[in-house]
């Protein structure tokens, strides 16, 4: 029918002086576009639907320290991250707002199958968004854990790490530099928190994430040295040897790494800090011990 419509209109442009066809080809043109990024699926609009309730839950969940059945994935380029490694989906919401980039996801999800895909009104995806400004998609995905290899050669141990933001930070910058996993210990906050999530940058999708017990932690270390990056360190992170297949342990930015953590550490180093600043967050201490594993490892690799 809106096809019908413009084919009409068209016929009498001739009608119409320079300036009023050109208005009026424009309002043509983004009539076609969003006709032809229309997507059929069922509408919700009622925030008692099951749907709806299973997101606020799961939102709800994720304020513990460990993560349920499912998570939720939202933004775009969230979103088109788990989609790339097909990680599995319940179901998948979006609104009018969606970006083309981001319909265009939805039609990749409508087309392979196997996932249920749901409108909603803009008002209700900003009821059940976890970020102030929505994008138009939100994804309930299940929860599932990448294994870690049998013979890991650079682990990360988070110790109660409890700030959202530095620990997606730690999670993105260790899979970019090919770690083989993350521990979380307990107390650490959600590695599948929304905010988490977010920081991350699609970093969960790739990296083994497990959130174990203390005594389900050492086996998995197979014996590596576990290096605890600590101010009181009599040498820094230049004299400890990284090369060798290790683990780093990362304190919580208020009280530094547990009893269990200390007592599991069998190295300590310290990262040089001339300024006055006491202390690192997390994140960029993190950073900073992984920058330096890889540069030490390349430089092997050189020699």
């Amino acid at each position: 029918m809106v096809l019908f419509i413009i084919s009409t209109i068209a016929l009498h442009l001739s009608k119409f002086s320079d300036q009023p066809r050109y208005l009026l080809l424009q309002y043509i043109q983004k009539i076609q576009d969003q006709t032809e990024c229309s997507l059929v699926t069922e509408f919700i609009s009622s925030p008692n639907n099951a749907k709806i309730k299973r997101v606020r839950a799961l939102l709800a969940h994720s304020r513990g320290k460990k993560s349920g059945d499912g998570f939720l994935a939202e933004g775009v380029r969230l979103v088109e991250e788990a989609a790339a490694v097909r990680w599995p989906a319940e179901f998948v919401l979006y609104d009018e707002t969606l970006s083309g980039r981001g319909r265009e996801l939805i039609q990749g999800f409508i087309a392979q199958g196997g996932t249920e895909v749901f409108e909603i009104p803009p008002s209700l995806m900003a009821e059940i968004s976890d970020t102030e400004t929505p994008q138009g998609i939100l994804a309930v995905l299940r929860a599932q854990t990448l294994p870690l290899p049998e013979k890991p050669s650079f682990l990360i141990l988070a110790d109660q790490v409890r700030d959202p933001g530095n620990m997606g930070t730690l999670l993105r910058t260790a899979e970019a530099a090919g770690a083989d996993g993350v521990i979380l210990t307990p107390g650490t906050v959600n590695a599948f928190a929304p905010k988490v999530l977010r920081a991350g940058m699609g970093a969960h999708f790739r990296l083994p994430i497990q959130a174990l017990p203390w005594q389900e932690i050492p086996p998995l270390l197979k014996g590596l040295p576990v290096f605890l990056a600590t101010a009181e360190a009599n040498r820094t992170i230049w004299d400890a040897d990284f090369t060798q297949a290790c683990a780093l342990l990362l304190g919580g930015e208020a009280f530094g790494a547990t009893p269990m953590g200390e007592a599991l550490a069998t190295d300590r180093v310290a990262i040089p800090m001339p300024g006055r600043a006491e202390s690192l967050n997390a994140a960029m201490a993190g950073g900073i011990l992984i920058a330096e594993v890889l540069r030490q490892r390349y430089s092997k690799k050189k020699a």
